[in-house]
């Protein structure tokens, strides 16, 4: 049974809260964390593959912390900070596809962030796709009229777009406008807390704690 959106991202920013909180050195206590995500991935219907690899991304600006425990001659410290970085990434990648990303957007909305950074991210979520057809289609009128690839043409195609994205999105926040858009976009499907968020809340709460500050 799938949980409710704001009950996988308490559990998840409870669980990044405990993973930060564990200082450099506690190496047996940042491995026992990391096999939660670990078991995680291998029960969950998701991409695993995809995901171990997608989380490496973040190893190259984590190796910037752990290049100076490593001029120190600390190499357990560098793959300390490495594996809580990778852990920390991994984790957040198997929630983005357990509940998918407007879902945490509108959990996030109703755990009390700002509306105003919701619907900028749900708009830029929903329209990025329409920017990126619209460069490949500028790019590739371009390339039939013969233009070269070069930083010039690169950078005024850049401006181009930017005014063809300001005058589209004038136009979408007129005709929100004009349909009674209030500063809120509506919901099709209310979400419904369930006792078994409350109680999958609960367990997960204490179960993280228990591996955390029980030792």
């Amino acid at each position: 049974m799938k949980l409710d959106p704001r009950c996988a991202l308490l559990l998840l920013l409870s669980y990044l809260i405990a993973l930060a909180s564990i200082q450099p050195g506690a190496n047996r206590l940042l491995l026992t964390l990391c096999a939660l995500p670990v078991v995680l991935l291998f029960l969950s219907p998701v991409p695993r593959a995809e995901l171990l690899a997608q989380a490496a991304y973040v190893l190259p600006f984590s190796f910037a912390i752990a290049a100076v425990a490593l001029l120190r001659g600390n190499t357990a410290q560098a793959v300390f900070f490495l594996l809580r970085s990778y852990i920390s990434i991994l984790a957040v990648l198997i929630t983005t596809k357990l509940a998918t990303t407007l879902e945490l957007l509108r959990a996030m909305e109703r755990l009390g962030a700002p509306r105003f950074l919701i619907v900028v991210c749900e708009f830029v979520i929903r329209y990025i796709e329409v920017l990126r057809k619209e460069a490949d289609s500028m790019r590739l009128a371009a390339l039939c009229r013969g233009a070269a690839q070069s930083k010039l043409i690169a950078a005024s195609s850049l401006g181009m777009l930017f005014v063809r994205s300001l005058e589209r999105s004038t136009g979408i926040h007129n005709a929100m406008l004009a349909r009674g858009f209030n500063g809120s976009l509506p919901r099709a499907y209310p979400m419904q807390w369930r006792l078994a968020d409350t109680v999958a809340l609960a367990i997960g709460i204490a179960g993280i704690a228990t591996l955390r500050w029980a030792a």
